[in-house]
């Protein structure tokens, strides 16, 4: 694996390459993977800005005015929301705070680490990258740096560049909850049985496939409570391309499905979001129980490994 510094779209970054794999990474914008080309069948997998250059975030910014597009980094919330615990107040920033500020970045001969402290919160995250192959492994580390016990939940919002063969596969899942009001699937949280359901027209409503584009909507829904199995996967590519992630059960459990069918912004891409937390606010978290605190000094590790494999009948999830 190489790395190298050449700027993308505008703005200072860092490309991880291999033979199979180019990745590139923007520090100044709240670490994100802006690009992931596999080499193999010159394909972007994360779905691209809709303008030639990015526009550089304002702290506490509203995310949707921003590029939607690539991977960023949530935490310590996806929904904006007051801090609802004991020992810190303020209200967390939409989206959180990562995606906003800029990270020190410490490049090594096989790994580029990245690390940003908290503005709204006392901790220090962490992120290793690594290039093995086909495979990108995500190596995290938050640790609370305050002296309270400290709640937070992350998310990985990495946006794929989608089409009307996409298919996910979400093993041994079989129920959803949506987490926003939708025409199709209801109102939040409208629990739906998966990979088939009944939608509100009362039509059979294929769960796993990506509409086409000029449906204009937008889905959000999450795994009914705790996923079963650390995998999730999609089709990329008109079906030639698997996307797979392999993540830790016991740090995180969760699962979020993010769909833009042209609904948002006329846009079109999908995102399979691992979560430490259920679901999108703290807020909610909370009354789920679903998150963990952190005690002073206590530091917290996982990883996502991205998997990328041509053939899909051979590749099992």
């Amino acid at each position: 694996m190489k790395i190298y510094n050449q700027t993308y779209k505008g703005f200072d970054a860092y490309h991880l390459e291999n033979e199979s794999l180019k990745m590139i990474v923007l520090p100044d914008i709240g670490g994100k993977i802006a690009s992931l080309l596999y080499k193999p069948q010159n394909f972007e997998v994360f779905f691209q800005p809709t303008e030639e250059t990015y526009k550089l975030p304002e702290y506490g910014g509203d995310f949707s005015h921003y590029d939607t597009s690539g991977a960023d980094e949530m935490f310590p919330t996806i929904d904006t929301c007051i801090y609802p615990y004991a020992g810190h107040e303020g209200k967390l920033p939409d989206h959180g705070e990562l995606w906003s500020l800029p990270w020190l970045v410490t490049k090594a001969d096989d790994s580029l680490q990245m690390v940003r402290e908290g503005r709204v919160l006392p901790y220090l995250f962490s992120r290793v990258i690594v290039l093995d192959g086909k495979t990108v492994h995500l190596k995290y580390k938050v640790k609370n740096t305050g002296d309270q016990p400290l709640f937070g939940l992350w998310a990985f919002h990495g946006l794929v560049a989608c089409d009307e063969k996409t298919i996910l596969n979400i093993p041994n899942c079989e129920n959803i909850v949506t987490v926003h009001n939708s025409n199709i699937l209801g109102k939040m949280g409208t629990k739906h049985s998966f990979p088939l359901t009944i939608g509100k027209n009362d039509q059979e409503y294929c769960l796993d496939h990506i509409a086409p584009q000029y449906c204009g909507k937008t889905e959000k829904f999450y795994v009914e409570g705790a996923v079963k199995q650390g995998e999730a996967a999609l089709t990329l590519n008109q079906g030639k391309l698997v996307y797979k992630l392999s993540f830790p059960l016991h740090t995180v459990p969760y699962l979020g499905i993010w769909i833009n069918e042209g609904g948002f912004k006329g846009e079109y891409n999908c995102a399979l979001e691992p979560s430490t937390g259920y679901y999108d606010s703290l807020e909610i978290a909370k009354q789920y129980n679903s998150v963990s605190p952190l005690a002073p000094g206590q530091t917290m590790e996982w990883y996502l490994d991205i998997e990328l494999a041509d053939d899909l009948l051979t590749k099992k999830i």
